[in-house]
């Protein structure tokens, strides 16, 4: 089977999208079925790749289509992978082209709400969409014109590298001492505003009282840092909450375990990685109930979900409780690679 993936992101790109497409991927080339595995991203440059598989350089829009097009007649692939809902006018052309079958992956938010109607005509013909969540899964089934029994959930999945480490040295690591500690992974984009780092702070001067050693690390950089730095000093909490900007990739294992309780009170997620990433390293997760999160959480067996308006309270119970016993072997059950892997398997065959 020749497939040709047509993706966003992939190799090489920063974000939860191109963390997805690497490992669907991934499993997708180590399937005995597939025999040619070809990616064109819009953004990435891969230095190596798993053995399987070719990427080529990223393309500006024009160039985009053009490689797309061609790719279509060259590769001549059995199925085309859409990696994005924005991608899919250029997906179906190139598998009208190609007589190929057509895959479409959704993540979250640009699948939430009916996109421009002529996007809208085109998903009927699509013979199958996966979705990170059933959350997403829903909302995309209330406007598309398409058959449920072509969609499916296929969730994130969690890399064996994040795991229950000694953590009384990842917190000497971060010189944490005796600190009370709540964090928080994730772009401090104002267009993701929804990701709820300004929730956590609102939560903090009730929190302190509470823990009085309670401090709050935010991990990521974006445009809308300068937003939440004011709200801290506007809430007089310079001594609470620390900006830790980007981490790098493989600093993050020490992070999660370093801290007490992870939480991210978004209202936009499709499903939220860093939440499996959190629970895989055995600190517990907290969410809101409002969105793919859930999922993620597994409807609170597995973490915490909070309503909005009780999520300071919710906090402060977490911060006070136990760290949960197996967490991350649960987690690596549920969401690890050799079942992410599985599901794919049985995904593709179905194109056999």
């Amino acid at each position: 089977m020749r497939i040709l993936a047509l993706v966003t992101d992939a190799f090489g790109a920063p974000g939860g999208i191109a963390r997805y497409n690497r490992d669907l991927l991934t499993a997708l080339a180590s399937d005995e079925t597939v025999t040619r595995l070809c990616i064109l991203p819009r953004h990435g440059r891969a230095d190596s790749l798993p053995p399987g598989m070719q990427q080529l350089p990223p393309a500006c829009k024009p160039a985009y289509i053009l490689a797309a097009l061609r790719l279509a007649r060259t590769v001549r692939p059995d199925v085309i992978f859409c990696g994005h809902l924005n991608l899919l006018p250029l997906a179906r052309l190139a598998a009208r082209l190609s007589g190929t079958r057509l895959w479409l992956q959704l993540h979250g938010i640009e699948a939430w709400q009916e996109p421009a109607r002529r996007l809208g005509r085109l998903v009927g013909g699509i013979d199958i969409v996966t979705c990170v969540s059933r959350y997403t899964r829903r909302r995309f089934l209330a406007w598309a014109d398409i058959d449920p029994g072509r969609t499916r959930v296929l969730p994130n999945t969690v890399n064996a590298e994040f795991r229950s480490r000694d953590r009384n040295a990842a917190r000497a690591r971060w010189q944490l001492g005796d600190k009370t500690v709540l964090l928080t992974v994730g772009r401090l984009s104002s267009a993701e505003r929804y990701k709820g780092q300004d929730r956590v702070i609102r939560c903090l001067p009730d929190l302190r009282q509470q823990f009085p050693a309670l401090i709050y690390l935010v991990a990521g950089d974006g445009d809308d840092r300068p937003r939440l730095e004011a709200l801290v000093r506007k809430l007089s909490l310079s001594e609470q909450v620390v900006f830790l900007g980007g981490i790098p990739h493989h600093d993050l294992t020490d992070l999660y375990t370093a801290a007490d309780v992870f939480a991210m009170p978004s209202h936009g997620e499709g499903f939220g990685i860093v939440f499996l990433e959190a629970m895989a390293c055995g600190t517990p997760a907290l969410g809101l109930n409002l969105d793919g999160s859930v999922d993620a959480l597994q409807e609170g067996r597995l973490g915490i979900l909070s309503r909005e308006e009780n999520l300071c309270q919710t906090l402060a119970t977490a911060l006070h409780a136990p760290r949960p016993a197996g967490l991350s072997e649960r987690v690596q059950v549920t969401f690890g690679r050799d079942h992410f892997t599985q599901q794919v398997r049985r995904l593709i065959r179905r194109f056999a």
